[in-house]
């Protein structure tokens, strides 16, 4: 059943202008070790606590496999667990990441559809490491093989990993630089999917979904074609948005009657998110006007 909200005016999150600096109640971007963060659902949920959120939601790409372990540790942490994911998604040949909260994980038609795009990763990433062999870098090794049969949301920063391994380079930054980013020799494009087509499973899920982290970078007209593809949100907070984008994404949010939603996008991967984790995301009146619209 489509539990896609009717939001009235009251619904839309117009933030006072000096709201940015009150405290931090909700991060609503979050991965985990079951894609391509560092920490283990639980002590991802356990850091969070000791951040003082006092809600979470675990987007991890492209699967939910970690919604349930993070569920039973915010339970017992006192914490508020959305169930979310991460989407990739297509317009217009671009890609963007699409936010979806708080659908029903087991929906059948969301468990088929994140089931076809973790083979689509799999896919992709070994053609990856068979690009990569052909340019004279050898990656294969037991450990990217455990990751790529084994993980739900395979991608570059295993890749990546790999070729720090095998002394190809020396960090993951060097290795997206020179063979992983889009004019590298490694690089494969993934395959396209209509951003209309992942909205319908959502909304079908119960649940809404948010363009993430627009600064990356989404003009007015792509914000007018998600709308009328089905957009109910924007990620206003995120590490990558000055004072100036959130303005103007917040301007537009307004325009279109969307929802705001705000996360750290934690990893766990760099030491500067260490300092995200807890300071970006939702003040505590922001999130009940986010859950009040979507529960």
């Amino acid at each position: 059943m489509d539990r896609r909200p009717e939001r009235p005016d009251a619904h839309v999150d117009r933030p006072d202008r000096d709201s940015d600096q009150t405290p931090v109640f909700a991060d609503l971007h979050t991965h985990t070790s079951r894609s391509d963060g560092m920490l283990s659902p639980s002590d991802l949920v356990e850091k969070a606590a000791d951040r003082g959120l006092r809600v979470l939601s675990v987007t991890d790409h492209d699967t939910v496999a970690g919604v349930e372990a993070a569920t039973h540790a915010a339970a017992e942490e006192g914490l508020t667990l959305v169930p979310g994911v991460e989407l990739s998604v297509t317009l217009n040949g671009s890609e963007l990441h699409l936010l979806a909260y708080a659908f029903d994980p087991s929906h059948s038609g969301l468990q088929s559809y994140l089931r076809e795009m973790q083979a689509a990763r799999r896919r992709r990433a070994w053609k990856m490491v068979e690009r990569l062999r052909a340019h004279g870098l050898e990656v294969e090794d037991e450990q990217l093989r455990s990751v790529i049969d084994a993980t739900a949301a395979a991608g570059r920063p295993h890749l990546a990993s790999a070729l720090v391994r095998a002394g190809h380079v020396s960090s993951i930054g060097e290795a997206f630089d020179r063979y992983l980013g889009r004019d590298g020799p490694g690089f494969v494009a993934k395959p396209e999917v209509p951003v209309a087509d992942a909205l319908t499973v959502v909304h079908e899920a119960g649940g809404v979904g948010v363009l993430a982290h627009p600064g990356h970078w989404t003009s007015s007209a792509d914000v007018r074609a998600l709308c009328a593809a089905g957009l109910d949100g924007l990620e206003l907070y995120h590490r990558s948005h000055g004072a100036s984008l959130r303005r103007y994404y917040r301007r537009l949010a307004e325009s279109y009657d969307l929802l705001v939603t705000g996360g750290s996008d934690y990893h766990g991967r760099e030491e500067a998110e260490e300092t995200h984790l807890g300071t970006i995301g939702l003040n505590e009146r922001h999130w009940e006007r986010f859950w009040a619209a979507v529960a």
